[in-house]
């Protein structure tokens, strides 16, 4: 009775265990994505990723992680950037670009949200790129498949 007894007990627990896990970054074919923030340089449809933590005033784990204060967010952000390594991913026509259009060259100046979505890696480029397939320090988050496909590439914000 008493095997039968943690024999049940053992599995409720893994069932609730399993029904409690976050599965909000699950889609594809075998499910997973990866998501990085970063400064971003286009080269073909190639991308390359300076990978870093964009922490904002909601972070407080990263906050008292790294001991911030507000002096190190005068803007209400930090970006921790620990490491030089450069990741690279693909481009392909299923790529989705969101930014903000602040400038009017896709949306019409009457557009409040300025929000822009495209599939056209010369209209994001045409927006950001340098000149040189750098895209400057506007951060960006990028939702990557396993394979290193690029899923979406969306516009941080910052003022």
């Amino acid at each position: 009775m008493k095997k039968c007894t943690s024999l049940m007990l053992g599995v409720l627990l893994l069932i609730c265990t399993a029904g409690c896990q976050n599965t909000e970054q699950q889609q594809t074919m075998s499910g997973a994505y990866d998501i990085y923030e970063g400064y971003l340089t286009v080269n073909d449809n190639q991308l390359i990723v300076d990978d870093f933590k964009f922490i904002d005033l909601s972070d407080r784990y990263w906050i008292d992680s790294l001991e911030l204060t507000e002096k190190d967010m005068p803007d209400g952000y930090y970006i921790y950037n620990p490491s030089d390594t450069k990741l690279t991913f693909a481009l392909n026509e299923e790529t989705r670009y969101d930014f903000y259009d602040t400038d009017a060259l896709f949306i019409s100046d009457d557009n409040e949200s300025r929000m822009y979505t495209t599939k056209e890696l010369s209209e994001f480029l045409k927006k950001f790129d340098l000149g040189n397939g750098e895209l400057g320090k506007t951060p960006f988050e990028i939702q990557v498949l396993e394979d290193g496909r690029v899923i979406s590439i969306r516009e941080i914000f910052v003022n």
